[in-house]
């Protein structure tokens, strides 16, 4: 997600990946948006740290579709390489001590 601020004469002023203080959460296909990015001085850096964060959530969407395969039997967890076998245990035992969830809310999993 992310968030915007508004100046006085309600454009973007700044945006966020967290929700905070006077802070609104905007659409990724708002045009305001696309607009800001577009203008903005650092526009460059606004769009790396845009992707950067958009990748960091593929991340937690792939994770989460493997589950869903797993679990459908449509692959097996030994079907993936060690490596990534190992990647996946460990990164699902941190999440474990964190008591996150999957990004993928449980409505939406159920209607897959």
């Amino acid at each position: 997600m992310i968030y915007i601020e508004r100046n006085a004469s309600g454009e973007i002023d700044n945006i966020e990946f967290a929700p905070g203080e006077n802070l609104e959460e905007i659409s990724l296909h708002d045009p305001q948006l696309t607009e800001f990015i577009k203008n903005s001085p650092d526009s460059e850096a606004i769009v790396q740290s845009v992707l950067n964060r958009l990748d960091l959530d593929m991340v937690r969407v792939i994770e989460d579709l493997i589950d869903i395969m797993i679990e459908r039997d449509l692959i097996r967890f030994t079907d993936l390489p060690e490596p990534v076998q190992n990647k996946l245990l460990f990164k699902r035992k941190i999440r474990n001590m964190s008591n996150e969830t999957t990004i993928i809310d449980d409505d939406a999993l159920l209607n897959l």
